[in-house]
């Protein structure tokens, strides 16, 4: 039962801010006459100018919500939903389609929609203490081929889900990556010491498997059961393999994502948890985190160690 003041015409409302929003990826909407905040509407422009630079162009948007709930507050009704939206891109007469789930959260007052904002993430694990000397893991468990196909395959099975077989965490971007890698064929080894190796078990885990900066560090140790190089630049990668993220360009390692295919220009795209991505193009310019000081790290995974 709504309280008296809040408008029982709130479905209408909210139904006309989805179709506005698919309609701006169309060029049939004024952002501005949406109800979005000015960072929200940075993040909508940013898609569209990289979109531009790359000479691409959505063919076809869809929006919906899913998983929606209300709630009084005051004279105004809350709405927490996921927002689910895919974009048919075209580019260099090549089409790929791309996926986000967001959680957010909407306001409605007296039948008009008054805000539309990301919800807030969780605050993520970090790693309290330096790695520990002797991390090197025995010759038998770092030598093992890795099956790209079967972590790609992962990542876009469960890109907007969570596998209860592996850890369940608040930020989990890391832990999703390392799934994948796993899925692939890497070993697991470590346990039960935290800051060593790069394991997991249900109910505890190492910093490398969780925390994005953690992983990062891993992923650069010539002698890590990953087994990864890195590269200079994005395009020297293939599906399969890991990007990581300096948002703030401060040396702590932000997010990961995993490379899951390749567009027109042999640019990849990326899979990712947190805010679900699926075939997002890898610079993540539209990312709320993104600022101009933004440092990436690119990995190639070696097929055999």
């Amino acid at each position: 039962m709504l309280k008296r003041g809040i408008s029982v015409d709130w479905k209408n409302a909210f139904q006309n801010h989805l179709t506005m929003l698919g309609d701006y990826w169309v060029g049939n909407a004024d952002p501005h006459k949406m109800a979005l905040a000015p960072e929200e509407l940075k993040r909508l422009m940013n898609k569209t100018k990289a979109l531009n630079d790359q000479q691409a162009e959505i063919e076809h948007a869809v929006v919906q919500a899913q998983n929606v709930q209300t709630k009084d507050k005051r004279e105004d009704l809350v709405i927490d939903y996921s927002l689910h939206t895919q974009w048919l891109i075209k580019k260099q007469n090549d089409f790929f389609l791309e996926e986000r789930l967001e959680d957010r959260q909407a306001v409605v007052r007296s039948s008009r929609l008054v805000s539309d904002t990301l919800a807030p993430l969780a605050a993520g694990e970090e790693q309290p203490l330096p790695r520990e000397s002797g991390d090197l893991a025995p010759a038998d468990v770092r030598s093992r081929s890795y099956d790209r196909l079967a972590a790609v395959r992962y990542a876009d099975l469960w890109w907007n889900r969570r596998n209860p077989h592996y850890p369940i965490v608040s930020d989990d971007c890391t832990n999703f990556i390392s799934q994948c890698l796993h899925e692939g064929g890497i070993r697991m080894w470590g346990n039960p010491i935290r800051n060593r190796g790069w394991w997991q078990v249900q109910t505890n885990w190492s910093f490398s498997w969780t925390v994005a900066n953690s992983l990062c560090m891993y992923l650069s140790k010539p002698d890590g059961v990953i087994g990864a190089i890195e590269r200079a630049q994005a395009s020297e990668l293939v599906p399969g393999d890991v990007i990581c993220y300096d948002f703030e360009g401060d040396g702590r390692w932000n997010h990961n994502t995993m490379v899951t295919a390749m567009d027109a220009s042999g640019e990849p795209l990326v899979n990712a948890h947190t805010y679900d991505a699926y075939h997002r193009p890898w610079p993540y310019t539209d990312s709320p985190a993104y600022t101009a000081n933004i440092r990436y790290k690119f990995f190639h995974i070696k097929d055999h160690v």
